[in-house]
């Protein structure tokens, strides 16, 4: 996205710092995310990252990286826990959540995927809604009502709960 502001990397790393004083779990993941590398450029989001880390992040997201060496130079020069973020349609090219292990990264996201597929597929059974006037032309392509059931867990006429280990 364009016409992103930083804030200054030390203001950046107060923040970062005092999150980590008053972390009260150690299962809490502070991840620190940086859009240095579009805004600035490559060696600012470097700094940034370092900076961060030493301030007590656990993680680093560098966003915007523009090819598959920029991930690799880029875990070279911050290691330690990386993210990396795949967005469809933006500057990041396709690279397998395979391939970032390989390039020292630690968790990816696909944070729009499964929206912008069932989105797809809710415009197209819409538009045969339209021009058919029922389901009918769709009804393939649909979860069934024992799939849906199957993924939820749910048996009919059994008391359910919602276990939240499941989750």
């Amino acid at each position: 996205m364009d016409g992103k502001e930083l804030i200054s990397a030390s203001e950046m790393a107060d923040k970062v710092s005092a999150m980590a004083k008053h972390k009260l779990s150690p299962d809490f993941v502070i991840i620190a995310r940086t859009d240095a590398r579009h805004v600035t450029d490559f060696a600012d989001a470097v700094k940034r990252a370092n900076l961060y880390r030493e301030a007590g992040a656990d993680m680093i997201f560098p966003e915007g990286l523009q090819s598959e060496s920029e991930f690799e130079d880029f875990a070279k020069a911050s290691p330690g826990y990386l993210l990396a973020n795949m967005t469809e349609f933006g500057k990041t090219p396709d690279i397998s959540a395979t391939r970032f292990h390989e390039l020292g990264y630690s968790l990816v996201i696909y944070p729009l995927s499964m929206m912008r597929l069932a989105m797809g597929e809710v415009t197209r059974g819409l538009a045969s809604l339209q021009l058919h006037g029922s389901v009918k032309e769709t009804l393939g392509k649909m979860q069934t009502r024992k799939d849906l059931y199957a993924l939820l867990g749910y048996e009919p006429g059994i008391e359910w709960t919602f276990p939240s280990n499941r989750v």
